[in-house]
């Protein structure tokens, strides 16, 4: 059987048994590429804290498994739903399968493939630019009759200079907005031929213009998905956690909007079929390319319920009503209406401390005494449906080390484990070292950790300990869970 069949068998059967959920519809996707790399080696890596900023604040599909090895064929997958081209030498753009751009024009949609390094609009060679870091294989929307040139459309995938160019034409005229964006760093920038410092450098100068835009403000439809090509080549063939060879590995995902739960972690296989299907969805598209076609969409990233149902209310499991909280306050709240929700406020004592969506799952660090805390949800005319409250006291971590995650005696149903902690010290503290089950996770600079590890199923015991210039600890804390 070929290899491209085979493939499409296996992952449509390992594609997990999540249930349809309701994608919210959008016409503002962006999609970000990273090359090469498995998701142990990004997540908890200390060089990636944006990265690891941005999964702890967002989406993370902590069981993602890229569906093959090779660049160009494993890119496909995600505007295809197949691998379409196994050559990674190809300079041709003959093939006329279905795929992501062809069903946006049929849509009326506008599409921009923008690519560091690129020399020019159109540009049609292997490589290009500066040390010739542009690579066409990470460009895979070029390949296809639909944009071959002298279609008008092979002018679409432009220089990354680009991005400002459209951005500021949107702001002063709307129908300017290029509503699918597909978006490569060059080889140095995407973690191929560079360091994952340099990629989430490059990720860190690059993504908050995007989320600057209205789309990704409060109560817009914008949508971003970070994905990686395959996982460590030679090392990582999985296909999901049972499944230890044949595909590309298990991958960081992230989902990225306003529509995101905050802090969400997905525990459903997903591949990159499930991808594209999510994107179809969300644009409203009849027909989806590919394997994507019959893939589930990655729906329960999103704050919308497709069941319909709701409790119409704000509720607040953390703090309880009456606590008393020692150092940082863990809030976690959510927000439930029949109606549309645009977005969550949290409130402290009459000052306002952050929005977020209808999910809220974060940590202040509030000055001692008495608290009132209230969340309130607001309609897409920023009116106050609900609102909930819960007063509670603070008192000070004097001279002592807080593990806020996990907490005592919880169980995680995922082996990614978030470790957050906070110290206190009246000597300043110049790192703060992991420890799980006497093995050494790592070390931190400063006075906080937030931090994820994967971790085998079964108990655990997780301490932090905080140490002074001389590298003497100062005080420990220690925190017993279970892993499933």
């Amino acid at each position: 059987m070929p290899f491209r069949h085979l493939c499409l068998i296996l992952c449509l059967f390992i594609a997990g048994v999540a249930s349809p959920q309701s994608v919210p519809r959008s016409t503002h996707v962006w999609m970000i590429t990273e090359e090469n790399h498995s998701f142990e080696d990004v997540i908890g890596n200390s060089a990636m804290p944006y990265y690891n900023q941005l999964a702890n604040q967002y989406g993370l599909a902590t069981q993602f498994y890229a569906n093959q090895h090779s660049s160009l064929p494993a890119l496909m997958w995600l505007v295809a739903g197949a691998p379409v081209e196994p050559n990674n030498g190809t300079v041709s753009c003959h093939h006329t399968d279905d795929n992501i751009v062809r069903e946006l024009l049929k849509q009326g949609y506008t599409w921009r493939s923008y690519q560091q390094s690129m020399p020019y609009a159109g540009y049609q060679g292997l490589f290009g630019g500066k040390n010739n870091m542009y690579y066409r294989r990470h460009n895979p929307l070029i390949d296809f009759s639909d944009v071959c040139p002298g279609t008008g459309q092979e002018t679409n995938s432009v220089p990354i200079s680009d991005v400002i160019t459209d951005l500021n034409a949107a702001d002063f005229v709307p129908d300017a907005t290029i509503n699918y964006a597909y978006v490569t760093p060059d080889a140095d920038e995407d973690a191929h031929s560079g360091t994952l410092q340099a990629a989430d450098h490059w990720l860190q100068a690059n993504i908050p213009a995007i989320l600057d835009r209205p789309e990704f403000m409060p109560g817009g439809d914008g949508i971003l998905f970070i994905v990686w090509d395959e996982g460590t080549l030679y090392k990582d063939n999985r296909c999901s956690a049972t499944v230890k060879n044949g595909c590309g590995g298990r991958t960081a995902t992230l989902v990225i909007g306003p529509q995101v739960k905050p802090g969400y972690k997905s525990t459903i296989t997903y591949h990159s079929e499930n991808v594209l299907k999510t994107v179809c969805v969300a644009m409203g598209l009849s027909t989806c390319p590919g394997a994507a076609q019959n893939a589930d969409p990655m729906g329960d990233f999103f704050t919308t319920n497709s069941s319909g149902s709701s409790s119409n209310s704000v509720l607040i499991s953390s703090p309880g009503n009456g606590a008393t909280v020692v150092g940082a306050v863990h809030l976690m709240a959510s927000a439930s209406e029949s109606q549309a929700v645009s977005q969550t406020q949290v409130w402290d004592n009459g000052a306002k401390l952050g929005v977020y969506g209808t999910q809220i799952d974060t940590t202040y660090n509030l000055a001692p005494g008495n608290h009132k805390t209230t969340v309130t949800d607001l309609d897409s005319k920023f009116k106050v449906i609900h609102q909930a409250s819960v007063s509670y006291s603070v008192q000070p971590l004097v001279s002592g080390l807080q593990i806020i995650s996990p907490t005592p005696s919880q169980t995680i149903s995922m082996t990614t484990v978030n470790v957050v902690a906070h110290a206190t010290e009246a000597s300043p503290i110049s790192q703060m070292q992991v420890w799980d089950n006497g093995v050494k996770l790592g070390w931190y600079p400063g006075a906080d950790v937030n931090q994820y590890f994967n971790l085998k199923p079964g108990s655990h015991t997780v301490t932090v300990v905080d140490l002074d210039s001389h590298f003497n600890v100062m005080h420990s804390s220690s925190v017993s869970y279970s892993v499933q």
